[in-house]
């Protein structure tokens, strides 16, 4: 037994070491300058096959609709034929590479987190093979997430041709990534913040700048495949004529409404996920019964097919009546849970976006039809409904105003989309809302996390650490001479929170090498919301928050160069 520690004890050294010499490397100007040329060659492959990756999406689907319209006895053969091949040969690929399965987006974080390797040519086919046969054969997904995988697929393939530290792959799959998210949306500033508030939830000024180039160089690419113009062609104006404080009430409770629906989003979307593991049948049986299903709501159903974006488009222009807007509303919803439970290569990035724009027509046409509010507010809240939608399920609100101004190419929302992706973001806050990427990427990594957990627990049960810790302080307090009188706001402890930023001087190091000045206490190390107990063998990485406690005066001093030492990068 002793032995096996020894040997784990002797790994976790030299990972340590392999790792503080790859931030070494980092430190090098030239080697700078080589990874932001690298992040270039990885926004043009990103921009290649992303492109093609969204025009052979357009181009199915036409062949879905010859397969479901105009239909004849022989053809509804054919057609639910080739729709059942098409699953069997999805659910092949997802047999043979398990990480293709869904988004992507939670998979791009196990590989930020270490939590899993990618096989980078393969999954990189299989996704792009297995992503164009679901969405293509109308199920309800988004080409976003995946194109965000398959842009982290090429910064890893790059990682592994150029035989690049670890440390550098995290720069380029964050920046195949922000391409992903530039080349399908025609956002690249979106991209961009997208890597930095989702996946690293900080920023350093090399990793801003990779990712820009990235991001900016795949758009440039993708232009040149699907054309220059913005994802939404409208002229979008903001209403006038309302009072402001019935403009502010119906705003207000037009947020209330996105997020209760965008809480329902995140739980019924792992709920019927979780329903449809449970189905003991044979997984080829079960897509095969699966796509013949998709096959008929095709053919009946086509307007809650694919992601949505011809959909969105036709809402922004065309009357509906209310009763069929919320048949539209509620199938689409249930249909991308579905879609999404089967494992299929496809994303809710986009679905969301469609549901919250239904979500926005259904409550501005009862605001025009029921309080003679002016029709404008329609596509108002259209617009307002995708980025709160987005805000309440994924929790990323600077994300979701930037795409919309950028989807739209229309700046005079910026002020309105602010202001509601704000008051959304408090609501979810307040309802307790977890992010559904963290949700899936806990579901994925469930057993590593878990096991994880066990670990620390069993430390925590060995030393006690919470009451030693306590202790300690206690006894500390009187060796340094501080008074233990509460009423004295110098003598409190109190709490820092110091980020952690990608190349900073604490990113890649482990506790006990930190050095910190004299009572100074790291406590815990919080990764997405979650603390464990600091360990001095706990390393630390970008992204992470340390949690210290120390006295008032300490704190006084030490706070400003603890923050800048965790999120200023080292040359």
């Amino acid at each position: 037994m002793w032995k096996i520690k020894k040997e784990e004890g002797n790994k976790m050294a030299k990972d340590v070491l392999h790792e503080l010499r790859d931030i070494n490397s980092l430190k090098s100007r030239r080697n700078n300058v080589v990874l932001i040329l690298l992040c270039f060659v990885v926004g043009i492959f990103s921009g290649i096959i992303v492109g093609t990756y969204t025009l052979m999406l357009k181009k199915m689907s036409i062949f879905r609709e010859f397969f479901t319209t105009n239909l004849e006895f022989h053809k509804i053969f054919i057609g639910i034929a080739v729709f059942v091949i098409m699953g069997l040969a999805m659910q092949f690929m997802l047999t043979k590479y398990p990480l293709i399965s869904g988004s992507g987006i939670p998979q791009v974080s196990g590989l930020l987190t270490k939590k899993v390797k990618f096989k980078w040519f393969g999954e990189l086919v299989t996704k792009f093979v297995g992503g164009i046969l679901a969405i293509g054969a109308g199920m309800s997904m988004g080409r976003e997430g995946p194109s965000v995988h398959l842009g982290s697929l090429v910064g890893s393939g790059v990682k592994e041709i150029t035989k690049r530290s670890e440390v550098e792959e995290k720069y380029l799959v964050t920046c195949g990534a922000s391409a992903g998210i530039s080349s399908t949306f025609n956002a690249p500033l979106a991209g961009v913040i997208f890597s930095l508030e989702e996946l690293h939830k900080f920023f350093s000024p090399l990793l801003l700048i990779c990712t820009l180039v990235a991001s900016g160089t795949s758009n440039f690419v993708s232009r040149m495949i699907l054309g220059s113009q913005t994802s939404f062609q409208y002229n979008f104006m903001l209403p006038k004529g309302i009072p402001y404080y019935i403009f502010a009430l119906i705003t207000v409770v037009f947020c209330g409404i996105i997020t209760i629906t965008g809480k329902a989003f995140s739980y019924f979307l792992l709920l019927i996920q979780r329903h449809y593991r449970k189905i003991k049948i044979n997984k080829y049986v079960k897509i095969a019964l699966f796509m013949v299903m998709a096959y008929v709501i095709a053919v009946f159903f086509s307007e809650i097919t694919g992601g949505g974006h011809e959909l969105i488009e036709e809402m922004f222009g065309k009357d509906v009546i209310l009763r069929t807007l919320i048949i539209i509303l509620a199938l689409k919803f249930f249909y991308t849970m579905l879609c999404y439970a089967t494992g299929a290569p496809g994303g809710i990035f986009l679905p969301m976006l469609v549901i919250g724009a239904l979500t926005g027509k259904v409550y501005g046409v009862i605001l025009n039809q029921y309080f003679a509010i002016p029709n404008e507010v329609i596509v108002h809240f259209m617009l307002l409904g995708m980025a709160a939608y987005f805000t309440a399920v994924v929790r990323a609100p600077i994300t979701g105003i930037t795409l919309i101004l950028e989807m739209t190419g229309n700046f005079s929302y910026l002020y309105m989309l602010i202001i509601v992706c704000t008051i959304t973001y408090i609501f979810t806050e307040l309802l307790k809302m977890e992010p559904i990427y963290e949700r899936l990427y806990f579901n994925m990594f469930q057993k590593q996390i878990l096991e994880e957990d066990k670990k620390k627990r069993r430390m925590q049960k060995r030393f006690k650490r919470l009451e030693i810790l306590e202790k300690w302080w206690k006894n500390k307090k009187i060796e340094i001479g501080i008074k233990t009188d509460e009423k004295n706001i110098k003598d409190k402890i109190v709490t820092l929170l110091i980020p952690v930023g990608a190349n900073s001087e604490f990113d890649n190091k482990t506790v006990k090498e930190l050095n910190l000045p004299e009572n100074l206490l790291i406590v815990s190390v919080r990764k997405a919301g979650k603390d464990s107990i600091a360990r001095g063998d706990t390393l630390i990485q970008s992204g992470n928050q340390l949690v210290i406690i120390t006295d008032y005066t300490t704190a006084q001093k030490y706070a400003g160069e603890l923050k800048e030492k965790g999120m200023k990068i080292v040359d």
